[in-house]
């Protein structure tokens, strides 16, 4: 029996989505394989075992044959974790270091989606350390009309992320980013259909397999999809979306196409606005959400792979 270690938590802004993760998948794999959590605690401490026994990181990874990455955001989806579980050459599942790396930051992201030809919205991005009001509001009003959406440059599950509808409301906007992360991103509003679209890999025979779209309707109170919208069950999920045609086949096709240009690995999921016949990506996560709210695993439902035929061929192709 393969001994399996659910690694959730980590020091970052997400790590309670993640515990949520990891616990969802330590239930689906008991009683297939031999299941070691591992909780890494915010100041960076590994709790091993049903008993949260605190041990390092050779210990804790002695005699693991593969490690299911459940974290999210900084340390555990940005490379650093896939680089050390490399260097013990441990499998893990997931994307690699420098895709995962990539992919996190937005800007460099965005810059290697243009190339493969995947439109992006028109951005501008800040840095802390040269930071100036003044110059930074007119670049933006000269990228674009107001409203603008304000990210930091490496965070998820829509952390730290503002709309500034005016230009009164870009200096709290970027202020509220610039306390999760030293770069923000201030990007083009794009007025559309919001919705995400996950890739699996080595899938019924396929090396891509493009899951059924999600259409995210956030509640007529909500202004975008919010961290508080995304858990507490106010957003319609309708999947699978209701695009058909061409406009799926290219949903599907751009999914898979930002998978293979950022060089992900085994799943992601593709975040997109639809306007009209356009396709913006706005983002690519490598390690999407395993909670019960999440989208990648009710994307996979939608075709009748169940949750713990997903975590198991996940294991199985790490």
């Amino acid at each position: 029996m393969k001994t399996v270690a659910v690694m959730m938590g980590g020091a970052s802004s997400e790590h309670d989505i993640s515990m949520m993760s990891g616990m969802n998948v330590v239930h689906a794999l008991a009683g297939k394989y031999d299941v070691r959590p591992i909780v890494v605690t915010p100041t960076g401490t590994w709790l091993v075992g049903k008993k949260g026994v605190s041990m390092g990181h050779i210990e804790a990874l002695r005699g693991v044959d593969v490690v299911f990455n459940a974290t999210h955001g900084e340390w555990g989806e940005d490379g650093k974790l896939q680089a050390l579980l490399a260097g013990f050459h441990i499998k893990h599942t997931g994307s690699k270091t420098i895709a995962s790396a990539l992919a996190m930051h937005k800007p460099r992201a965005h810059a290697v989606l243009q190339k493969a030809g995947i439109a992006v919205p028109p951005e501008k991005v800040f840095q802390k350390e040269s930071y100036n009001e003044a110059r930074a509001i007119r670049d933006i009003h000269t990228m674009s009309a107001p409203p603008w959406v304000v990210k930091p440059t490496s965070r998820g599950s829509s952390i730290g992320v503002g709309i500034a509808r005016t230009m009164g409301e870009l200096p709290q906007a970027i202020a509220t980013a610039f306390s999760y992360d030293d770069a923000v991103v201030v990007q083009e509003y794009i007025q559309g259909r919001e919705l995400t679209c996950g890739v699996l890999e080595n899938f019924e025979g396929k090396k891509h397999v493009a899951l059924p779209p999600v259409e995210i309707i956030p509640p007529e109170n909500a202004t975008f999809f919010s961290r508080d919208v995304k858990y507490n069950g106010a957003t319609r999920e309708v999947c699978p979306a209701p695009f058909y045609g061409a406009m799926l086949a290219s949903i599907r096709g751009t999914a898979v196409k930002a998978h293979v240009a950022l060089g992900c690995s085994q799943y992601s999921r593709t975040d997109m606005i639809a306007k009209g016949k356009k396709l913006y990506v706005l983002e690519v996560n490598t390690l999407p959400g395993l909670t019960s709210e999440s989208l990648f695993p009710k994307s996979a439902s939608a075709m009748g792979l169940s949750f713990e035929k997903l975590v198991e061929h996940l294991v199985e192709t790490a």
